[in-house]
Formats: structure tokens, sequence, C-alpha cells
């Protein structure tokens, strides 16, 4: 099973960028370097699930308001899915805004993943969500989705 930690060291940050843009915009022609650009202000909350000495999942948040989150970024390696990581990478995720007096986190899913979401408890949320031509070329579009924080 894998233990979900924060990401410390640089080399673990290299390893979950590799992850990010392996399992999420590689396959979308989309440069090595993109997560960059997805910069938004705010503290980031990195999370790393680990296995056998390796990262298998990852998951990127940013405190977007004194009480809310953003999650930015979720993604789990294919030989992991259906395990239970991503589950455990947000649950970790909604401990920690929780802890911090977060009343909501937000995400902009892909089409793709909006059933993982709800089934996480995420539920649609108020607004329209931004739309990208690269994205659309494949078939992927976005739903803005909120969890409420207990």
């Amino acid at each position: 099973m894998a233990t979900v930690e924060s990401v410390k060291t640089a080399g673990d940050a290299a390893e979950m960028d590799e992850l990010l843009w392996s399992v999420l915009w590689r396959s979308l022609g989309l440069p090595r370097d993109i997560r960059s650009q997805f910069h938004i202000d705010g503290e980031k909350v990195e999370l790393a699930a680990g296995e056998d000495g390796r990262i298998v999942g990852g998951l990127v948040a940013v405190w977007t308001a004194g009480d809310e989150m953003e999650l930015r970024h979720l993604a789990v390696v294919s030989g992991a899915q259906r395990r239970g990581v991503g589950r455990r990478l947000v649950a970790e995720l909604c401990r920690i805004a929780s802890v911090g007096k977060c009343r909501r986190i937000h995400t902009i899913t892909r089409n793709t993943s909006a059933d993982f979401f709800r089934k996480i408890g995420f539920r649609p949320a108020p607004g329209r969500a931004p739309q990208h031509p690269v994205f659309l070329e494949h078939g992927i579009v976005f739903e803005l989705m909120e969890k409420i924080v207990e």
C-alpha cells in the first residue's frame, strides 16, 4: 500500500515533476516544463504517494484564499491506478485543509476524471470551466468541481 507524504527533497520534487508530466501531459504533446506555465500564486501543498522507494502518485494544491484551496494536479501511474492511491492523496489533502481551517477545495477536472472526483465527494461547482484547444483536440473538456471540507 502506498504511503502519502509531503514532497520535501529536490529529488522527490524532480520525480514528482516527471510523474505529472508523464501521466498528465506527455500524451498531449505538451513540453516537459509545462507545469511551470500552470503556476498560480499561493502557498503550495505537494503530496507524493510512494511504493517500493518510488513515487506512484502525486497531488499539487494551492491555498487560493484564507479558507479555500485549489487542487491543481492529481496523477497516479497506470500500474497503481484503481488501488486507492488517488483517494489517499485527496484524503490527506482534506486532512491538511481541515487543520488549516479550509472550508472548500475546488478543482478544474478533466471529463476523464470527473467520475473519480464524484466518488470521493466532489460535486459540480458554479461557473464555467475554461477550455483549451490542445485538450479539446484530444477530446478533453473540463468541469468545475468542489468539496466542502468538514
